[in-house]
């Protein structure tokens, strides 16, 4: 049947185009029409049905034919012709004003054309939807196999490339060299001590030597004068110990010498190291 035939047309191409030859046959029925002429004005249809280049032509020869077949009072023959014309377009609109009866007779068989192409139309529009699904899942699917193989290139570059930049912990609070003066005053202080110790030790020793010394108390000079000596000697230490230890935190303790501490992350694992810079 010609309207499951022209059903393509109908859901891809809603306007009607026409040819030259037909729309100048057309035009002069509408003028017929218009002058109450009908029987020239279907004449003139059917001359138009000898040059159709297409089913457009044809609908729309069909379309002016269903208007002039039901103002004649018509009815059947123009419910058929008004079928073939909605069969390819079934949202034409009437070529001219007509009246009611006239749209009337149209729209029943539009609804007619409507229900019997409501198959055919589901159809249609399910195979669409299928295909589109399709489509979508073979594009979710390539999207997911691209980005998969980014994530494996991205891994594969992880693996090549080298260590990153060595991370250095800079040393928190002050340097060495800024507190080198505590071990410093301690040695002085205890060389001063030392100093005291050693030379009052010194006179006591020399008294007994020389017969200077009471001689009530000779045994007291001995024992004081020998505890002082070896207090002179620990303090001589100390003060020797905190001078070396303030030297040395002021040569080394810059912050250029500051202990650095690094760390290299590797894959499954890493090394830490400490060192720093003697000048």
């Amino acid at each position: 049947m010609r309207v499951v035939g022209l059903l393509t047309l109908l859901l891809a191409a809603p306007s009607l185009a026409q040819s030259a030859q037909v729309k100048k046959y057309l035009n002069t029925a509408i003028t017929l029409y218009e002058n109450l002429e009908y029987e020239k004005a279907l004449k003139q249809l059917k001359s138009a049905k000898t040059k159709t280049a297409g089913p457009d032509d044809e609908a729309k020869i069909s379309l002016l034919e269903g208007v002039v077949l039901a103002d004649m009072g018509r009815e059947e023959k123009a419910l058929t012709a008004f079928k073939q014309a909605f069969s390819v377009d079934l949202e034409a609109k009437l070529p001219v004003e007509v009246s009611p009866k006239v749209s009337a007779v149209a729209e029943k068989a539009r609804a007619n054309v409507r229900k019997m192409l409501a198959p055919q139309i589901e159809a249609a529009k399910a195979e669409e939807e299928k295909r589109l699904a399709e489509e979508k899942k073979r594009a979710d699917e390539e999207a997911a196999r691209v980005a998969e193989q980014r994530r494996l290139e991205a891994e594969e570059r992880a693996k090549n490339q080298p260590p990153p930049a060595v991370v250095v912990a800079k040393p928190a609070g002050p340097s060495a060299r800024s507190l080198s003066w505590i071990p410093g005053v301690i040695g002085l202080a205890s060389g001063g001590v030392a100093t005291g110790l050693l030379i009052s030790a010194s006179g006591k020793y020399n008294a007994l030597l020389n017969g200077t010394a009471p001689p009530e108390q000779a045994a007291a000079y001995r024992d004081s004068g020998k505890t002082e000596a070896t207090l002179g000697y620990v303090f001589t230490g100390v003060g020797i110990a905190g001078i070396g230890a303030a030297v040395i935190m002021f040569a080394v303790g810059g912050a250029e010498n500051a202990p650095r501490v690094s760390a290299v992350p590797l894959q499954g694992g890493g090394y830490v190291s400490v060192g720093w810079r003697t000048p």
